[in-house]
């Protein structure tokens, strides 16, 4: 899910126009994954504004929520505040960190 703007050439702008192959870090990846983006959400809203979005998703169907984005301390806070709402599953990765979906 991709929430607000995303400049064009920037991974998020290409994810969000179809692209079916990125660079990251120089290397190429094949999209494999389902991209959808909503416009109704402030780039600068809080973790409530996210968490009210998150309430219209059915915490048992979400496998998992990756945290990729503000302080580290602020990310902690909304994990605690997702596991509190169902979703059990929540990442806050390291840099260069890989998962298997």
């Amino acid at each position: 899910m991709i929430v607000g703007y995303c400049e064009p050439r920037s991974l998020g702008g290409q994810l969000k126009n179809g692209a079916q192959q990125v660079n990251i870090y120089g290397e190429q990846y094949q999209v494999v994954a389902e991209v959808q983006s909503i416009q109704s959400m402030s780039a600068h809203g809080d973790y409530e504004d996210l968490l009210k979005f998150m309430s219209c998703q059915d915490a048992s169907k979400v496998k998992k929520v990756f945290l990729v984005h503000g302080e580290y301390d602020v990310q902690q806070v909304f994990k605690e505040k997702l596991i509190a709402k169902g979703f059990v599953n929540v990442e806050i990765p390291d840099r260069h960190q890989e998962f298997e979906l």
